[in-house]
C-alpha cells in the first residue's frame, strides 16, 4: 500500500491537520525533518517544511477534512 502527500507545510498548521485526521479515525505519518534534526543534534535548517501522508484508500476522507478545515 503507497502513500499519498495529503499537505506539506508549517508546524502549526500540520498539527491541527494531524489532530483532525486522528478525531476521525485517519492516523497520518507525519514527517518533520526539523525536529528529528533537533532530536538528534544535526543542524537545523529553517525552511523545512512538515509533510503529512496518508494511506490510498484515505485520501478522499482526508481531503475533505482537509477541505473543511479552509487551510
Amino acid at each position: 500500500m503507497s502513500n499519498y502527500l495529503l499537505f506539506r507545510g508549517n508546524f502549526t498548521k500540520s498539527k491541527l491537520i494531524e489532530n483532525e485526521l486522528i478525531a476521525n479515525g485517519i492516523f497520518p505519518i507525519v514527517i518533520d525533518r526539523k525536529q528529528s534534526a533537533i532530536l538528534s543534534g544535526y543542524g537545523v535548517n529553517p525552511n523545512d517544511l512538515v509533510e503529512i501522508y496518508v494511506f490510498n484508500d484515505q485520501v478522499k476522507k482526508s481531503e475533505i477534512i482537509l477541505k473543511n478545515l479552509a487551510i
